[in-house]
């Protein structure tokens, strides 16, 4: 059974996502949700669904387990009125 990452993620606008950015199927695999729960939900369903249309076109689906990892998000510092109002990663220390 092969071990394939999924990326969890949040858009600007609040909804998640949930792939798997590997492509070396043929075929993709995503789901959607309102919260992460419901996205990962929804993976589930979609995998289920693949299964069933690689079955009846013949083809065999792989043996795959999930690790779900949630993606990796950079901020841009806020400025307010011309000074920066947050400096986490300390790029302005020293200026």
């Amino acid at each position: 059974m092969k071990i394939e990452k999924v990326i969890i993620e949040v858009s600007a606008d609040g909804l998640f996502s949930a792939y798997m950015p590997s492509n070396e199927y043929g075929f993709g695999l995503a789901g959607y949700g309102d919260t992460e729960q419901e996205a990962i939900e929804d993976f589930y369903e979609c995998v289920s669904e693949m299964r069933e249309i690689e079955e009846a076109e013949g083809r065999a689906f792989p043996e795959l387990q999930f690790q779900f990892e949630h993606a990796v998000e950079y901020s841009v510092p806020k400025t307010v009125t011309g000074c920066v109002a947050e400096d986490p990663a300390g790029y302005n220390a020293g200026k």
